[in-house]
Parts: C-alpha cells; sequence; structure tokens
C-alpha cells in the first residue's frame, strides 16, 4: 500500500517551488500528514477543503484540480501501483456555500453534528464574536470535542456540510487536552496550527497563507510559551470551562488584587512589575476573556492605582518593569465543566 512519505518525497523531487499549487500541496503534506501512514482519499479531500478555505483557490479551482491530478497520476505510474482517484471529488466539481445569517448557520451546523453524535451525547452550538459557530459535543463518556466553523460549506451527496470539519480540540472528562487525540485550530486569520498535547506540553506546527507556509515548529512547549495557541485555545474554553476553576483566569484576578494592594502599601518591586502585570491582563481582556466585568474592572482600578502612586513619586517613573519580578501566588485547581444543559 502506498504511504504519505512516498508520496511527500516525490512532489519533493519535482521542484514544487515552480509552482503555488505544487508548493501548496507539497506544504501541506510535510507540515500536516503522517509519512507512515497509508495515502488515503480523506487525506487529499482535507487538502482539498484547506485550500478551498482561501478566496486564492477558491477562484482557481479548475488549476487547483488539474496539477493535483496530474501529480497523483504522475505518482501511481511512477511506483507502478494504483491509488484510486476514482472516488476523489476535485474541487472543480465542488459547489462552495456562503451562509450569512448567523441562525441558518447555526442550523446547518446542528444539522451536521447530529450526524456525529450518539443517544446519550449532548451538544451546545454558539455563535461567537468572531462570527464563527463553537459546537461542544459532551460525549458519553464526558469526554468533549470542541469544534469551529464558519460560514463556508459545500453540497456532500446532497447534503449541506461545513467545508472544514477538521478545527477540533478533544478534551479528557477532566478537561484536559487529549493526549490521544491530534487537535487542529485556526490560531490568526490564515494562520492554522496542529499539535499534539502530552505532559501538559503541545507539539506541533503552525502554517500560515494559501500555500501552506510553515510559520513554526514547536515541541515540548507549554501553552503559555505559544502565545497565538495559548490565546486561541483559551477563548474556546471560555464557553464551557467555568471562570472560577480556570486557573489562568485566576492567577490572572489574583495577581491584579495582589499587585494593586503592594502598590497601595509603597511596595516598590510591585510597582516595577505592575506595568507587566497590566499588559498581560489587557491582553487576555482583548483577545480571551472579552468584556469580562471584573477584569475589566481590576485593570481600571490598578491603572488608577499606579498612577495616583507615579503622581505621588515622580521618580519611579523610570524604573524598568521586567516579568522576572512577577511572582506566582496561585496554586493549580481543577477545572469545573459549565452546564451543557441549557
Amino acid at each position: 500500500m502506498l504511504k504519505v512519505g512516498q508520496l511527500l518525497k516525490f512532489v519533493s523531487e519535482l521542484n514544487p517551488q515552480n509552482t503555488p499549487t505544487r508548493l501548496c500541496f507539497y506544504n501541506f503534506l510535510k507540515g500536516l500528514a503522517n509519512p507512515e501512514e497509508p495515502l488515503s482519499k480523506d487525506l487529499i479531500d482535507l487538502f482539498f477543503s484547506f485550500c478551498l478555505d482561501y478566496a486564492h483557490w477558491a477562484s482557481n479551482k479548475a488549476q487547483l484540480s488539474t496539477e493535483v491530478k496530474y501529480l497523483l497520476d504522475n505518482f501511481n505510474s511512477y511506483y507502478q501501483q494504483k491509488f484510486d482517484l476514482s472516488e476523489i471529488r476535485f474541487p472543480q466539481n465542488i459547489q462552495l456555500v456562503e451562509i450569512d445569517q448567523t441562525k441558518d448557520q447555526i442550523d446547518a451546523v446542528s444539522c451536521y453534528l447530529a450526524t456525529l453524535c450518539g443517544p446519550d451525547d449532548k451538544i451546545k452550538v454558539i455563535s461567537d464574536q468572531n462570527k464563527r459557530i463553537v459546537s461542544i459535543l459532551l460525549r458519553a463518556d464526558r469526554s468533549l470535542e470542541v469544534r469551529i466553523f464558519d460560514k463556508k460549506f459545500v453540497i456532500r451527496e446532497g447534503i449541506l456540510e461545513p467545508l472544514r470539519k477538521d478545527l477540533v480540540l478533544y478534551y479528557t472528562p477532566e478537561l484536559e487536552l487529549s493526549s490521544k487525540h491530534t487537535h487542529r485550530i485556526d490560531v490568526a486569520p490564515y494562520v492554522t496550527s496542529q499539535f499534539t498535547f502530552k505532559d501538559g506540553k503541545a507539539t506541533g506546527v503552525l502554517l500560515r497563507g494559501y500555500v501552506f507556509q510553515k510559520l513554526q515548529d514547536f515541541k515540548s512547549e507549554t501553552l503559555t510559551e505559544l502565545t497565538r495557541l495559548h490565546f486561541a485555545v483559551k477563548r474556546l474554553e471560555q464557553f464551557f470551562i467555568d471562570r472560577r476553576t480556570d486557573t489562568y483566569y485566576q492567577e490572572m484576578i489574583h495577581h491584579l488584587e495582589r499587585t494593586q494592594a503592594l502598590v497601595q502599601q509603597g511596595d516598590p518591586e510591585a510597582s516595577k512589575w505592575s506595568a507587566t502585570i497590566l499588559g498581560q491582563a489587557e491582553t487576555a481582556l482583548e483577545h480571551i476573556y472579552t468584556n469580562d466585568k471584573l477584569l475589566g474592572l481590576l485593570v481600571r482600578d490598578l491603572k488608577n492605582t499606579v498612577q495616583n502612586k507615579l503622581s505621588s513619586h515622580p521618580s519611579e517613573r523610570n524604573e524598568s518593569n521586567t516579568a522576572e519580578n512577577v511572582k506566582e501566588w496561585l496554586p493549580t485547581n481543577p477545572r469545573k465543566k459549565l452546564d451543557l444543559t441549557n
């Protein structure tokens, strides 16, 4: 049976930089596919779904179809084996549909999700502020699947389905990222991350743009070291993790309260690291906990306290603010799931 690694080697020897299509195909295989796995129709379908998410390829479906088919035909000839192309639906034959109305998006996603569920599973579908649909699928074993969809759909065998069905985070019943799955998520416009998670650390890649250029490799790094990925994950977790048991949120609250108290007491070290704490909190407020009243109030209060302190002691304005001065006060707490029944 032909393997992904054989196709990757074949494409790499054809100067993939010569055309955008070839480079796109090569980068996708190298960045996201396991070279030891059998080459499958599902992998090619996934590649086309990735491509059609970009306006460039949606406008050049015929070119994309022709060149990829040419590559696969010649790959078959080179290895004198038959990778069946008859069931692959090439982009020029794929009907794209964009649904602009949020209610219709939710209805279409709900119909698709119903095909994934067992009788004891539960689903919650949410529209977030980025015009995406977030679905939380609670399995009978209490594990979670968090899926993200946008307005792009296709018609598959007469049924309307999301174009991108692969953007999923998997969680254990303890609400930790699963070590048994590969996770995939968009961390910014036109930037996709695929990663595994083991022992609290992530290993994976970031790909950018319509040719899937490798933006970053990471291996055994904590999420907090991977800012883009960390923010994207935490933004989704706010939909199903109680903030009272969200360690990152509680640490942020505790640091703000503690720093304000120390600044008010005249602690010189607290004045130094207050800018770092404020910067982290403002970033979290903008990108993760949008419009959170408590976090916003504490940020405002700390700002006012620091400004008043500096007004009283102008000489402190030039003190350095370094992350090394930030103290860790809060122990890790077990996380609690929000009620998904409503």
